[in-house]
């Protein structure tokens, strides 16, 4: 069995992509960032991926089949790089029974749901080399304005430029958190998040909508951006980060909020 084999049997080709650029692009970084030693690389990827991921994962807005396989395509590509968590594997094998249960998938997918969770149950071999890193292509658009989930908080981000040939758009974001995704009549002449430090180059913002439902779409061709001061000379027109690390980003940029 090979986990290309058990991820087609999913359906969701979508959601699997998503997924797996999101580990692929991750777990690469962190291979670089400490390439001396893997021991802990699961520490290093696994909660923040989940972090972003539960959004659609522990969601009751999410149509239960589709967080179903969510938690399936989460252990299989975790054990793809190398990976493996208890509870993403007992998440998965419970889904896999769910999934049966209400005859979601093939019947080839509920002839191999044996085979699969002793699959995903096997220590997975390690990584032998760092994945290759997927090529972006954003679909948001400048004049978008989204809500960004990170835990129990929303963020709400304004697209100023797509950048790099259409590879990642350019967000800055307004100031304040809220409890709900906010809706546009709240953002309308709010103020930026910080003077000229709100705004970031966020590759792996791709999807909207967003298969993981962290990023929802508030408005789109909205010309007036957040109130305030454009950078001023050598302070930089935005930062590069990626969605993973724009979790952090956001608790420290919002902290005080």
């Amino acid at each position: 069995m090979r986990h290309q084999q058990i991820l087609d049997k999913l359906a969701a080709p979508l959601l699997v992509r998503a997924l797996n650029e999101d580990l692929a692009r991750w777990v690469g970084w962190q291979l670089v960032a400490v390439p001396e030693d893997h021991r802990d690389l699961g520490q290093r990827v696994i909660p923040p991926i989940l972090t972003r991921w539960r959004c659609l994962l522990d969601s009751d807005d999410t149509a239960a089949e589709t967080r179903h396989r969510g938690w399936v395509a989460m252990a299989v590509l975790l054990h793809r790089y190398g990976l493996t968590d208890q509870a993403v594997t007992a998440h998965a094998s419970a889904a896999i029974d769910s999934l049966n249960r209400d005859v979601v998938l093939s019947d080839a997918f509920a002839r191999q749901s044996p085979a699969i969770k002793d699959f995903l149950s096997a220590p997975p071999p390690p990584l032998t080399r760092r994945p290759r890193r997927p090529g972006t292509l954003t679909l948001l658009r400048p004049g978008d304005v989204v809500s960004i989930q990170v835990e129990a908080s929303f963020h709400a981000a304004f697209v100023r430029e797509v950048a790099g040939g259409n590879e990642y758009p350019v967000i800055e974001f307004y100031a304040g958190r809220f409890g709900r995704p906010p809706t546009f009549g709240e953002l309308s002449g709010r103020a930026a998040g910080d003077r000229g430090g709100a705004r970031f180059g966020v590759v792996g913002l791709t999807y909207l909508p967003d298969p993981a439902n962290q990023v929802r779409a508030v408005a789109s061709g909205h010309r007036q951006p957040p109130l305030g001061i454009d950078p001023g000379p050598g302070e930089g027109r935005y930062t590069m980060t990626d969605i993973i690390r724009l979790q952090h980003v956001i608790e420290r940029l919002f902290r005080e909020a």
